[in-house]
């Protein structure tokens, strides 16, 4: 770490060092990130999986009908089509396993490690120095370095010497704990006595970085980059570049070519970006230790002029400077003395660490989900990025938000999470490639990645900072605990979203699925005709609403995002900025609105009102349900969009509180229409007559609040985003005056005591908390019926039986991967099935030729074993519905022909084992069971021998040489 150029985060931070507690967080992800990256990419390298054979997994993914040239969608719809058949056909393959990876990664450990040891003795050994005591002669130098030593709280473990081949007044730091080196330029020597200020300043600097640890993690991380360069990188740079330079020459026969081109691509940009983002990442890290040691040089003594250079003028443009300087890891003379003169300019993490904190959370959920399978689940997934990117965007946030106060401004967030959203979505980008398309057909849900960074930044900041107006340190601690866990949680609650929910909806899964439309019609069966734009809507939010109220955490966060700032406004004095009266007046507002859209609900619904109540219980009362559902939600949307749009200062919070105000008005009003249904007059949706029914309404007001209390908080917050970001760019044009000499200057926030100074926040705090609280229980414990999105919840996510989709995967472009495609089929059980089929269909011809060859009796009749009847027909009809449980034909024509033949003898031969079984079937006489026999049994019959030449038709699709009268 050298003197010439470094960083502070802010003379406030710098007494105890806290202030660089953000940098420690993101050295962690970043390291983990190279360490997981380590096990996949040696495992690739030292253990490849052929690609040129269809066996084992890949077999039965062909056999499911995976197209390596095809849509990323097709080949998810792998799993919708026939789940258990794939369970089934993988439970027999082993797993990849990472056994090779995981050893090759411990010993690239290993390696670092003791490059982190010897790279001391290398240095030295490479530039050779002296002690600083061969050149005192007079012990001056001794002297003044120990009262410098003192000075910055280093007393022992740091050694002094001198290299007397740099002529540069600079000075360099390196080493390990307990055994630090500080080597002074021999330049620096010379400026001992013509500028002792600038000598201190530099020695004191070098002394920060042992001081805050800075030389650990530099030569940590320098270390670990370089073997992880040389050792995983670069050997598997070469083995996928290999890989695709044989396809592009043409030097390849494998049938996945060029559909192994994009996984190629995509393997070769993630290592290239992840050699960007340790880089550009490293980079910031070590200027903003750079800085912090300034920092704190000065607090220890050193005189801010001494860093009063200029930076050499380049050959470059201004806008090329600012690209490089993201690349060096020491900031410019002029960087550093804007950080020195701004106490607190840099508190936390800036834009572009939290884009590359985004990346690089993304990045760690692919690598390690590849290893460890328990965390490639949704659920897995966002936890483990969660756990690394909430204390980075928390601390970051908090150390800000204290400067913002301390200086008499408000912290929005915004800007941060916006960046750190930017780079989940990036990350993702590159992550979710796996096909042909990369962005796939409806990228605009992408922005809920975006709106979630920026929801849990914006909260988290403005939270903290209203924390800070808190007396004494355990209520700030306990606030900012709380701080973390639900900034934790939303974080995690918008990650979930995404991989079970978002990240299919982006490649179209839930655009073609018919499964929600189906449970819809099937919780409400009726004459969905008229209510065709009602049922897509349902069909279209219901992943969403289902997705935004999972289990305990998220419901309990959302009355977290607004219940935690109101307490925090009622412990603290009034001056926090919330302004509690316009708040509440504006969820007064939202509620009165959210009355005339139900009203208007009643009336819409009243024209269209069926004449009978059975109709009414029917789609009706569905519909009628969810555009109540959709009323609430509208109503809370908007009022936090125009709260958020009209708030200067802590315009999340306040939104949300005013949702929180919203929601309550608007359940009663629920609560009244509903029980005075009858009364409506011209609104009347149910009833005929007028009764105060109180119990419906109790009925209804559970159904709605068990689908908005979580859905309508995050809706909310997200369109505060949206709000504020509007309303910032309308006043924008009025701010960009600068402040001028005679305007005032902006007053610091003055702290408050703990106590409840006035009844009115407290009054909030139970007015607001204590009903919806009530409706927290009442919709998780009522005994409601269950609401919509309840009732059709039960399959709502991807990977669960959809059969109505598509009979086939698509044709496959190439015609060697259709023979594989067709191989891997036979090969995995479709042979299987077929002679299975044809055992069963030979011990019914045995039965019918037994049955031949007896005698007919006095009527001039054979009369049959049933039981052995009964039992052939039966196994015959499950062998054919256990073939249509296998993958369908990776062919469609062939596949509705092969589906039709084995339903056929399902069902026929199911009504033969009836027609042989006295007294099922609901026959009327033997006759009857004699002539429904025949008939299924010349029918099953018929359907068995369409099956043989289908059979020969895939086997022909399999080996197309066969069709070669000239092959050999």
């Amino acid at each position: 770490m050298t003197a010439s150029r470094s960083a502070p985060a802010g003379h406030d931070a710098v007494p105890g060092g806290h202030g660089l507690a953000d940098t420690g967080p993101r050295f962690v992800l970043l390291m983990t990130v190279l360490t997981a990256s380590s096990v996949s990419m040696l495992n690739t390298v030292l253990a490849p999986e052929p690609d040129d054979t269809p066996g084992d997994a890949l077999g039965c993914l062909l056999a499911a009908g995976m197209d390596p040239d095809g849509r990323n969608l097709d080949n998810l719809l792998i799993n919708l089509r026939s789940p258990d058949a794939l369970a089934a056909c993988m439970s027999g393959v082993p797993a990849v396993q990472y056994g090779k990876g995981m050893v090759a990664t411990a010993v690239l450990l290993a390696v670092a490690a003791l490059v982190f040891r010897w790279q001391p003795r290398l240095r030295e050994r490479w530039r050779p120095t002296v002690p600083s005591e061969d050149l005192d002669a007079d012990g001056s130098l001794a002297a003044a370095l120990r009262e410098l030593c003192g000075r910055a709280g280093v007393t022992s473990g740091v050694r002094f010497r001198v290299d007397p081949a740099r002529t540069t007044s600079g000075a360099v730091v390196y080493g390990r704990p307990g055994a630090y080196t500080v080597c002074l330029h021999a330049g620096l020597l010379v400026r001992r006595t013509t500028d002792p200020e600038g000598f201190r300043a530099v020695v004191l600097h070098e002394l920060a970085h042992v001081r805050n640890r800075d030389v650990v993690y530099a030569s940590a991380s320098t270390a670990l980059w370089r073997v992880f360069v040389v050792l995983a990188l670069l050997p598997y740079l070469w083995h996928e570049g290999g890989l695709l330079l044989s396809g592009l020459t043409g030097r390849t026969d494998s049938p996945f070519w060029p559909g192994a081109a994009s996984r190629i691509t995509f393997s070769v940009l993630t290592g290239l970006l992840l050699v960007c983002l340790v880089h550009l990442a490293r980079a910031d890290l070590l200027r903003r230790r750079e800085l912090h040691a300034d920092a704190r040089a000065v607090s220890c003594g050193a005189l801010p002029s001494a860093w009063a250079h200029r930076d050499p003028d380049g050959a470059v443009t201004t806008s090329v400077r600012r690209v490089t300087a993201l690349l060096r890891t020491h900031p410019s003379w002029a960087e550093r003395q804007r950080a020195l003169a701004e106490p607190g300019r840099l508190p936390g993490a800036g834009a572009p660490a939290l884009l590359l904190v985004g990346v690089s959370g993304t990045l760690l959920v692919n690598t390690v989900g590849e290893v460890v399978p328990r965390l490639s689940t949704s659920e897995g997934g966002a936890w483990l990025a969660t756990a690394f990117l909430a204390p980075v965007l928390y601390v970051s946030l908090a150390r800000s938000a204290a400067t913002a106060r301390t200086r008499g401004q408000t912290l929005s967030g915004l800007r941060a999470g916006g960046w750190l959203g930017c780079g989940l979505v990036l990350g993702e980008v590159v992550r979710g490639n796996r096909g042909t398309d990369w962005l796939g057909p409806e990228p605009q849900f992408l922005l809920g990645l975006l709106l979630t960074a920026a929801v849990a930044a914006a909260w988290s900041a403005q939270c903290a900072y209203l924390a800070l107006g808190l007396a004494g340190r355990g209520p700030r601690h306990a606030a900012g605990l709380l701080n973390l866990l639900v900034t934790a949680v939303v974080l995690w609650g918008g990650l979930y979203w995404w991989y079970t929910t978002g990240a299919y909806q982006s490649m179209g899964v839930y655009s073609r699925a018919e499964q929600f439309r189906d449970l819809v019609r099937q919780a409400s069966p009726g004459a969905w005709g008229p209510y065709a734009r009602e049922l897509t809507a349902i069909t279209e939010s219901l992943p969403t609403l289902t997705a935004l109220d999972t289990g305990v955490l998220l419901p309990g966060a959302a009355l977290a995002l607004w219940l935690l700032p109101l307490v925090l406004r009622a412990s603290t004095a009034g001056a926090s900025g919330l302004r509690l009266g316009r708040t509440l007046a504006a969820g007064a507002a939202g509620g009165l609105l959210c009355w005339a859209m139900l009203l208007a609900v009643y009336r819409v619904q009243h024209g269209r009102r069926p004449a009978t109540w059975a109709e009414r219980s029917g789609p009706y009362g569905f519909v009628h349900a969810w555009l109540v559902i959709a009323a609430v939600l509208a109503a809370c949307v908007l009022t936090a969009a125009v709260v958020a749009a009209v708030s200067r200062r802590l315009w999340l919070p306040r939104a949300l509180l005013a949702v929180a105000a919203t929601q309550l008005l608007a359940h009663a009003a629920v609560f009244v229409l509903f029980s005075a249904d009858g009364c409506l007059g011209p609104f009347r949706v149910f009833a005929d007559r007028c009764h105060w029914v109180p119990s419906s309404g109790r009925v209804l007001v559970t159904l709605v609040a068990g689908n908005t209390l979580a859905p309508a908080v995050f809706l909310g917050a997200c369109a505060a985003v949206g709000g504020a970001a509007v309303g910032w760019a309308v006043r924008r044009p009025g701010r960009g005056r600068a402040a001028r000499p005679g305007d005032p200057a902006p007053a610091p926030v003055p702290a408050a005591g703990s106590r409840w100074r006035r009844p009115a926040p407290a009054g909030a705090v139970l007015a607001l908390a204590v009903p919806t609280l009530l409706l927290f229980v009442t919709a998780r414990t009522g005994d409601a019926p269950s609401s919509p999105a309840g009732k059709v919840s039960a399959s709502d996510a991807p990977g669960d039986p959809v059969t109505d989709l598509v009979d086939a995967a698509p044709r496959a472009r190439s015609e060697k991967i259709r023979v594989w495609q067709a191989l891997a089929w036979l090969g995995h059980g479709g042979l299987e099935h077929s002679r299975a089929i044809g055992e069963a269909a030979g011990d019914l011809g045995d039965a019918l030729t037994a049955a031949g060859e007896q005698r007919p009796g006095e009527d001039g009749r054979v009369r049959l074993d049933e039981g052995r009847f009964r039992r052939v027909c039966g196994t015959l009809a499950e062998r054919a519905t256990d073939a249509l449980a296998y993958f369908p034909v990776p062919d469609r024509d062939l596949q509705k022909r092969w589906s039709a033949s084995l339903s056929a003898v399902s069902r026929h031969g199911r009504t033969c084992r009836e027609a042989m079984t006295p007294g099922s079937g609901g026959y009327r006489s033997d006759a009857e069971r004699a002539r429904a026999f025949d008939t299924a049994l010349q029918k099953m019959l018929d359907a068995v021998g369409s099956l043989m030449p289908l059979l020969e038709e895939i086997g022909e699709v399999a080996l197309p040489a066969s069709r070669d009268p000239d092959a050999g």
